[in-house]
């Protein structure tokens, strides 16, 4: 009983080390804290993002090209201005549709001269100007707007929203501005849709992790566009992949905090759309071999004429495959019964040694 009891123990023993192992410790260990492509629906083909600089005092005059992706139908477009902000840690912007909105402090609706109605043929393309007049007493900072397209039918009514789109623009004021991110979180980052959803994971069961990712708080009060590098290495210290941050120059908006992702390794694929095909990027699996990892972030922002800051961190996650979490534990049982089944044998010689030498002290004669 006492022999079973023994192994049972050192099996506890056992098991406690590889929980411990397994545990991770904090998630972040912080040491300091293009072009856009054409947005298309089944109607309408527009430029999804403008970017400008502009001076207090100074205005921007810009085209607006629209092409009617429908080769039957003619399409009539009311346009106008309105305020949009973030919707989650995700680019998706949450747009103020209701015709009266209340204006946000970053609205560009007071600045901008925009066409009200316009009209393009089936299959045709128009363009239009507008232009961005910024006064001379507005302060530094970022402001940004959408311009909303929505078609319109015959009698003025709206149609179906697939022909209906917006166009963000983003302006920049130089000037003394104040520039704040802080680093919220960075790991290993589960996603099945290429980083539109996902969770961070600290020990990936399953599958290998396929991302890097971490959220950025914006305190300051212009939107930033934060790039750098993520260098994963292994428990060794040897550099397994090196990965540029933000290539597609994401913004973090005023008090957003803005989740970034990136690919440990990608693969391109090509899709075929309706008039050609298109080159989309993806993450793929990198080929990490069980263990623990080390995510090193070093990311750089700041708006032109402003100091460049620096944010860099630490994170640190574990692979730990089923089939190897079982091997493991087969191992340190196999590793556990040989200490047991040593003892035994040590014990038993012990016991032998000292039954004999029991045995002959008291075969001994007493002295007369």
């Amino acid at each position: 009983m006492k022999r079973t009891s023994g192994f049972l123990s050192a099996v506890l023993v056992v098991f406690t080390m590889v929980i411990s192992a397994v545990m991770p410790g904090s998630p972040v260990s912080a040491a300091t804290s293009k072009t856009p492509t054409t947005n298309s629906s089944a109607g309408l083909g527009i430029m999804p993002r403008k970017n400008y600089l502009i001076n207090p005092g100074d205005s921007v005059s810009d085209k607006l090209v629209i092409n009617n992706l429908s080769p039957d139908a003619d399409l009539n477009l009311s346009l106008r201005m309105i305020d949009f902000t973030y919707t989650d840690q995700t680019g998706s912007p949450k747009l103020y549709l209701a015709q009266n909105a209340p204006q946000t402090p970053w609205s560009l609706k007071p600045f901008t001269t925009l066409p009200k109605t316009t009209e393009v043929d089936a299959s045709g393309s128009k363009t239009l100007n507008y232009s961005i007049s910024i006064p001379k007493n507005l302060g530094a900072g970022s402001y940004y707007s959408a311009i909303l397209y929505e078609a319109t039918g015959a009698n003025g009514g709206n149609v179906a929203l697939n022909a209906s789109g917006v166009t963000l623009v983003f302006v920049s004021v130089p000037g003394t501005v104040k520039e704040n991110l802080t680093l919220q979180k960075l790991g290993a980052y589960n996603s099945s849709d290429n980083g539109a959803t996902g969770s961070f994971v600290y020990v990936d069961t399953n599958q290998q992790p396929q991302m890097i990712a971490y959220t950025l708080k914006n305190t300051g009060n212009v939107f930033e566009n934060p790039q750098g590098t993520i260098i994963v290495k292994n428990m060794f210290g040897h550099q397994v992949a090196t990965i540029p941050t933000n290539t597609v120059s994401s913004l973090a908006l005023l008090g957003q905090t803005r989740l970034f992702t990136s690919c440990i390794k990608t693969v391109q694929q090509k899709i075929q759309l309706e008039g050609g095909t298109s080159t989309n990027t993806s993450c793929t699996n990198p080929g990490l071999l069980p263990g623990l990892y080390s995510a090193n972030l070093d990311v750089l922002y700041g708006q032109n004429g402003n100091q460049t800051h620096e944010i860099t961190a630490t994170a640190h996650f574990w692979y730990l495959p089923w089939w190897f979490i079982i091997i493991v534990l087969i191992v340190l049982l196999a590793i556990a019964f040989g200490i047991w089944w040593l003892q035994r044998k040590i014990k038993g010689i012990v016991k032998g040694t000292s039954y004999r030498a029991g045995k002959g002290i008291s075969r001994r004669k007493p002295k007369k």
